[in-house]
C-alpha cells in the first residue's frame, strides 16, 4: 500500500478507539505538499439531514449554485460517500456530531484521504427545483480555491471573543476558543481581559438573561475553562474530579447571577465539554441546539507524536486520561433540553435557530 491507502485503512481505528484526541494524519511530507500542490474538490459543503448541500462554490464554473444538493461525486452516492468519511473520523465515544461538525468544515481534506487527489470530478446535483444534472470540474489548489473564495464570498469580520447587547434584559456572548495563544494572534484579544470587560458590563447593564454561545469552541487550556466557570457558577463545583488539573470553582463575589442559556454543538469539544458538563452538573444552565462533540464524563489528552516507519504517517495518541464526572458515562456529551438543529432553509438564508430558540425561551418566561 501507498500512504494514502494505508492512511484509508488505519483510519478505521478512530471510531473503534472513540478518542477524540487520539488520531492517524498523513505524514509531514504530504502534507506540505497538499498545502502548496495538492489538488482538491473546490466546493464548502453542509452535511444536513443525511443531504450533501453546496454552501461555497470555489471552482471556474459560476453556474453551480449555493444550496443544490450533490447526489454523487465520481459515481459514487453521497450515502456511501458519507459513511466511507464517517467511519474513519475521531470521535469520543459514540458521539456523531463532531464528526460531521469535521466533514462540514473540512470535508474536501478527507475525502482525499479516502479517495486520494482526481484530477476531475464528476458530480450529480440536484437543483432548487428538484432538477437533477451533471457537471465535471477540475481539482484545484488551496491557493486558488482561496482566491475563488475571496472574490466570491468576501470575508465578514470576526471576533474570538464578543459581547453583544440584544435588549435591557439579555446579551450574548459568544467564545470561539480557549486556547489564549490563539486568540491573542488571530484575534489580538487578551482572554481572562476580555472575559473581565465582558462580564464588567454585564454587572454593569443588570443584565438578566445571558446566551452564552460555546458553538464550534474545540477547546484550548485547562485554564480559560475554569477562569469562565468561576464567572458563572453559583455553587462550588468540581473541575475534574482528579489529577493536577482537578480544582474546585468556587463562584467569584461578582460572578453573574441571571439566567443563562449555552448554544452547543458538535464543534463543542475538548474543554468546552467539560465546561458545559460542569455547568450542567451545577444545573445551571438551560442548553439548546446539539450534542457537544466531546464527552461530559472522560476526556483524554496530553498526546504524544509517533511516525509510523515505513508511510511516516503521523499518529498523535492520548497519554492521559481526566475524568470529568464519577459514573459510568454512556459515550455521548452534554445534550441539549432544547434541540434546534439547523435545515438547510436556515443555513443559506443565515437564520440561526439556536439563537432564535433561545431568544424565544427568554421571552416565554
Amino acid at each position: 500500500m501507498d500512504e494514502q491507502e494505508f492512511l484509508s485503512l488505519i483510519t478505521l481505528l478512530h471510531a473503534k478507539i472513540g478518542d477524540g484526541h487520539t488520531m492517524f494524519l498523513p505524514s509531514q511530507a504530504t502534507t506540505d505538499y497538499n498545502n502548496s500542490k495538492g489538488r482538491f474538490l473546490p466546493l464548502s459543503l453542509s452535511y444536513i439531514g443525511g443531504k450533501l448541500y453546496i454552501l461555497e462554490n470555489c471552482s471556474p464554473d459560476s453556474s453551480i449554485k449555493k444550496g443544490e444538493e450533490i447526489v454523487s461525486i465520481n459515481g459514487e452516492g453521497i450515502d456511501v460517500v458519507m459513511s466511507q468519511l464517517m467511519a474513519r473520523q475521531i470521535r469520543d465515544g459514540y458521539n456523531q456530531t463532531y464528526p460531521v461538525w469535521i466533514l462540514n468544515h473540512y470535508f474536501t481534506a478527507y475525502y482525499s484521504f479516502v479517495y486520494g487527489q482526481p484530477l476531475q470530478f464528476w458530480l450529480e446535483l440536484r437543483n432548487n427545483n428538484g432538477e437533477l444534472h451533471k457537471k465535471q470540474i477540475a481539482a484545484l489548489t488551496k491557493d486558488s480555491i482561496r482566491l475563488f473564495r475571496q472574490i466570491r464570498y468576501p470575508a465578514i469580520e470576526d471576533h474570538g471573543i464578543a459581547l453583544e447587547k440584544r435588549d435591557s434584559t439579555t446579551s450574548i456572548l459568544t467564545i470561539k476558543s480557549f486556547d489564549p495563544d490563539l486568540l491573542r494572534s488571530l484575534y489580538k484579544q487578551d482572554y481572562k481581559y476580555v472575559i473581565d470587560s465582558a462580564f464588567a458590563a454585564l454587572k454593569r447593564n443588570r443584565t438578566a438573561n445571558l446566551i452564552l454561545d460555546l458553538r464550534d469552541n474545540q477547546g484550548g487550556d485547562f485554564e480559560p475553562g475554569r477562569y469562565l466557570l468561576s464567572y458563572l457558577l453559583i455553587n462550588p463545583t468540581r473541575y475534574l474530579q482528579f489529577g493536577k488539573e482537578a480544582r474546585l470553582i468556587q463562584p467569584r463575589i461578582n460572578h453573574f447571577t441571571g439566567k443563562l442559556f449555552v448554544l452547543i454543538n458538535g464543534g463543542s469539544f475538548s474543554n468546552t465539554a467539560i465546561v458545559s458538563a460542569c455547568l450542567e452538573k451545577d444545573q445551571r444552565a438551560v442548553f439548546v441546539g446539539e450534542e457537544t462533540g466531546g464527552n461530559k464524563y472522560i476526556i483524554s489528552g496530553d498526546a504524544t507524536e509517533i511516525s509510523l516507519p515505513q508511510t511516516q504517517i503521523r499518529g498523535f495518541v492520548s497519554t492521559t486520561t481526566f475524568r470529568i464526572m464519577p459514573g459510568a458515562g454512556n459515550g455521548h456529551g452534554v445534550w441539549p433540553a432544547f434541540p434546534a438543529v439547523p435545515d438547510i432553509t436556515a443555513v443559506l438564508m443565515g437564520r440561526d435557530v439556536a439563537k432564535v430558540r433561545a431568544l424565544k425561551l427568554i421571552s416565554e418566561h
